[in-house]
């Protein structure tokens, strides 16, 4: 049998009247939240944008895999909550406002609406417009519930943001950090014991969730011990969210709460598949909204033209996707050429070029410089520049860190000696050997007008 809960202490008479004082004085902090909330609320898409760029050019040492859609589905879900809330608290605030003028309304006019004074109408006009409309006070006194109800909705929101923020650091602490540490240590069997565990885990969570277990006062008892581990990616926010989730469910009909709950589920997807096409192409290097154009191809190689491959014309702030050059149009007979080097990268690299294994007779500062020396010998051996179809040998790359943002990467001055005016075409790839598969990086096309 199930345990009935303990009643709740009643309040003193002291504190119920202090309790309708802060009720009744809500209000004006309703109005300087939901005012401070907008302006925060703004300020986020840009972050989660910096943020989110940060992650993919310096952090993420995979480029397949869950590693990969984790990040592109919170980066998503983020900036769709961030629009929620603007709109959840900006309807609050424009609610409360206009409950305010009619407070201040009905102060100066203590009788409301006199029907039967309405100049310009009919007496039966008059009856239907009582009707529909009823007493200034009591729709007052409606519109503050309903302002109140979509103020604890907004928060409900907040605390949902804030949990899938702390949840997705989780995730990435562990895919990002402690898996590959995993991997390096123990090998591929450390990632099976970890997929084994997380779905031993789920698993569990839904066995004891089922109503015959929770009937019993073991499995009870297993549950409350289980959703307290769960409790633990909401980063404290699991009680004050269930205060607002649990006082709805217990004063809404069940018919209503899964309407709700439906209208949520459903404008959620709608929210997420919306926020994957808008942000494809950062998230994942390409758009994948649909084509309605009859002649204008997508990602043709050498045909299409990327703005933030010319220094002139990339946004401030932004990383450098593949390769850069200075502009689209070239005036003078050289190119000044930024590749860059994001951490995904390192993947590939690693295969190619492994680590050698220095004497450990050798000391750190000479460790240091053998290091230095084979990585810029490696580079040189595996970054290929190609302009026109021929190779640029010995392109003499040198690390750097570009930008606001210091984006690392390498950096040379080019002269080629093909150059033709009109279009021409700059093809950066790693590559190995001549025997081995080429991967491109990126293909930039430009226009070389010399001066006159």
């Amino acid at each position: 049998m199930s345990q009935t809960p303990p009643p709740a202490t009643p309040l003193s008479n002291a504190q119920e009247e202090k309790l309708r004082e802060l009720t009744a004085q809500s209000w004006n902090l309703e109005l300087v939240i939901s005012g401070a909330a907008l302006v925060a609320v703004l300020q986020l898409p840009e972050l989660i944008d910096e943020g989110f760029d940060y992650l993919k050019y310096n952090l993420m040492t995979q480029t397949a895999g869950p590693a990969v859609l984790l990040p592109g589905l919170a980066y998503s879900i983020m900036k769709g909550m961030c629009y929620v809330l603007f709109v959840a608290f900006l309807t609050n605030f424009v609610m409360r406002a206009y409950w305010v003028g009619l407070v201040g309304l009905l102060a100066i006019y203590p009788d409301g609406i006199q029907y039967d004074r309405l100049p310009f109408s009919t007496k039966h006009a008059r009856e239907r417009m009582a009707n529909d409309l009823g007493p200034l006070n009591a729709y007052i006194l409606r519109l503050d519930q309903r302002c109140n109800v979509v103020f604890a909705f907004s928060f409900l929101f907040v605390f949902f943001l804030l949990g899938l923020s702390f949840t997705y650091v989780l995730i990435f602490l562990f895919y990002f950090i402690l898996c590959p540490l995993l991997l390096d240590t123990f090998g591929p069997e450390a990632r099976l014991i970890g997929y084994g565990l997380g779905s031993l885990l789920l698993l569990a969570l839904i066995v004891v969730s089922l109503p015959q277990v929770k009937a019993h006062p073991q499995g009870e008892a297993l549950h409350a011990r289980l959703m307290a581990i769960s409790k633990l990616f909401f980063a404290g926010l699991s009680k004050p969210s269930s205060f607002i989730v649990n006082t709805f469910l217990s004063n809404l009909p069940k018919k209503t709460v899964g309407l709700m709950s439906l209208t949520m589920f459903v404008g959620f997807i709608i929210l997420l598949v919306v926020e994957l096409i808008a942000n494809s192409d950062r998230v994942y290097g390409h758009t994948i909204s649909p084509n309605l154009r009859h002649l204008y191809p997508s990602r043709i190689i050498g045909h299409s033209v990327n703005v933030n491959a010319y220094n002139d014309q990339r946004a401030a702030g932004a990383y450098v996707d593949g390769a850069s050059i200075q502009s689209d149009v070239i005036r003078e007979p050289f190119l000044r050429l930024y590749v860059a080097y994001p951490k995904a990268l390192d993947t590939l690299l690693t295969q190619l070029a492994p680590t050698p294994v220095w004497s450990d007779e050798l000391s750190r500062d000479e460790k240091r410089r053998l290091q230095t020396e084979w990585s810029i010998n490696q580079i040189g051996r595996l970054i290929r520049v190609e302009i026109n179809g021929s190779l640029y040998r010995n392109p003499d790359l040198s690390f750097t860190q570009s930008g606001p943002q210091q984006q690392q990467g390498w950096q040379t001055i080019v002269i080629p000696s093909n150059l033709k005016t009109g279009k021409n075409l700059l093809t950066i790839s790693i590559q190995a050997n001549s025997t081995t598969k080429q991967t491109p990086i990126v293909t930039i096309p430009f226009w070389y007008v010399p001066e006159s």
